[in-house]
């Protein structure tokens, strides 16, 4: 169960769940295949990154605005959709040809942990506005 899923409270549904692209696994790929025909211990790198890289979760409740990244240590910020100040998108070339980026989270000017390697980055950042647009409205 993820992180999102298991710390939902009361009515709470998930609207919008930023998922992590495939491509922050290629360097844990590329290393761990150079590593491992030097030393086993370089296989090890393949799953490690790709648990690491899987262990990264945004989305967007009819709430708020979680998300989370760690595998061992664990980093997490749930801010109410209200409170949310503004939602940064930070993509390099790479990240643009390839569809993935960093959302940074602020609340009352305080930037939070970036979110690595979200796809589609935009389409998160749009829905979210969406998201407090309506709430805003009821």
């Amino acid at each position: 169960m993820s992180y999102i899923d298991s710390n939902l409270v009361g009515n709470e549904a998930v609207l919008y769940r930023g998922k992590v692209t495939l491509w922050a696994w290629l360097p844990w790929l590329i290393w761990g295949v150079i590593l491992g025909f030097a030393t086993i211990v370089g296989f090890l790198l393949i799953p490690l990154g790709y648990l690491i890289i899987r262990s990264n979760e945004a989305g967007v409740t009819n709430k708020r605005l979680i998300a989370k990244s760690g595998l061992i240590r664990r980093d997490t910020v749930e801010i109410p959709i209200k409170k949310v100040s503004s939602l940064q998108v930070k993509q390099g070339i790479i990240g643009r040809m390839l569809g993935y980026g960093t959302l940074i989270i602020s609340d009352v000017g305080a930037a939070h942990a970036p979110i690595r390697y979200i796809r589609e980055p935009m389409k998160f950042r749009q829905r979210f506005f969406e998201v407090q647009e309506e709430l805003e409205s009821s």
